[in-house]
């Protein structure tokens, strides 16, 4: 990753801050502290050298869920300051200053390659020759492989080729906590892992792991050999050729979609999950106040349910309010599933429901 800019750092510090309109770690903390401007400015001290480092500088500065929310009222378009405050994060790091809740779960990501402890591999591992490699990642092995399970069940079912790897945290949760080398170190080892593999297409149904491979992996020298595709797309694919053939689901009310930031914000993907559920007869899609790119985060991005528990169940909450009542709430990220789920709603992942009426 780039060194931290300092002009367009300097440039979000000055804002009137409009963006804390739209950023859930603002609304639901309510101190300008952790409103975006308020990280720049406090990035900006530091990186000058006007503050010390500290551990209350640098929770504050990890108080971003890297939604890019901020960006749809910003009116710098070159400014990502998720990654700004990214790169300023490295900088604690060289300083010999950490985030004390992300110690535990650091150690685990440098002992066992997850965050979560030991490795658990996907439900139903399959190892073998198989064109499409299919990867968990860590969050939805360690904490909900039943989406995994449905997820190459709807494999078997369309008669995909497929195949499994012993896989190593994608690099997600070390970049975000200042690790960098640790996360080249990860991304090394699932670059070889993949390699070996001779798959033709990764297909993913982590928005986190897809962006770190796709965005990240080039940066840090661990350029992958195969195309990197979303589950919900794949799924799509294989409706539209016929393969799997959804059924009506008995007793099916209406469903709500919540896009995941990183696949909304920077990828654009929002038509597809919707067209795939579009297939399933009789089920009705009810959109949330804030859809598509102008999504609300869960409260789980950038790792803030396991350093910031508290502040990240707050925010699910308030996102839940924002679903129409009554409707089931479907997503395609594991992360968003958790937290949305911490926060008190009752949510499925995609693939789960797909499953259920395909097999």
């Amino acid at each position: 990753m780039a060194e931290v800019n300092r002009k367009r750092l300097l440039e979000c510090a000055l804002c009137p801050n409009m963006c804390r309109c739209e950023c859930p770690v603002a609304q639901a903390a309510g101190r300008e502290a952790v409103a975006p401007s308020g990280k720049a400015r406090l990035a900006h001290l530091l990186l000058e050298g006007r503050l010390p480092w500290s551990e209350a500088a640098l929770e504050a500065l990890s108080a971003c869920l890297g939604c890019r929310g901020c960006t749809l009222l910003c009116p710098f378009p070159e400014l990502a300051l998720d990654d700004e405050l990214l790169a300023a994060r490295r900088n604690a790091a060289a300083a010999g200053i950490c985030l004390p809740a992300a110690a535990p779960f650091d150690h685990n990501l440098k002992k066992y390659g997850s965050p979560y402890g030991s490795r658990g591999g996907p439900a139903a591992a399959k190892y073998g020759d198989g064109e499409v490699l299919y990867f968990t990642g860590c969050t939805a092995a360690a904490n909900h492989p039943a989406a995994a399970g449905a997820a190459l069940a709807l494999f078997e079912q369309a008669g995909v080729s497929y195949q499994t790897i012993d896989e190593y945290c994608c690099g997600y949760p070390a970049e975000t906590w200042g690790g960098e080398t640790l996360a080249r170190q990860l991304a090394a080892e699932n670059r070889a892992r993949i390699a070996k593999s001779g798959a033709r297409r990764l297909v993913t149904g982590c928005p986190e792991c897809r962006y770190t491979f796709t965005r990240r992996y080039t940066e840090w020298g661990a350029a992958l050999p195969l195309p990197v595709v979303d589950s919900a797309g794949f799924f799509l694919e294989l409706v539209r050729e016929g393969r799997l053939k959804p059924r009506a689901l008995e007793g099916a009310g209406p469903v709500t979609y919540h896009d995941p930031c990183l696949a909304a914000r920077l990828e654009e993907k929002w038509e597809e999950p919707r067209i795939l559920l579009g297939f399933i007869p009789g089920l009705s899609l009810a959109e949330a106040a804030c859809a598509k790119r102008s999504t609300r985060c869960c409260g789980g991005g950038r790792m803030l349910q396991l350093t910031f528990p508290a502040l990240s169940e707050a925010i699910a909450k308030r996102r839940l309010a924002e679903f129409p009542a009554g409707a089931a709430v479907v997503t395609a990220c594991p992360f968003c599933r958790e937290n949305l789920a911490a926060g008190g709603g009752a949510v499925l992942d995609l693939a789960e429901l797909l499953a259920r009426a395909c097999l």
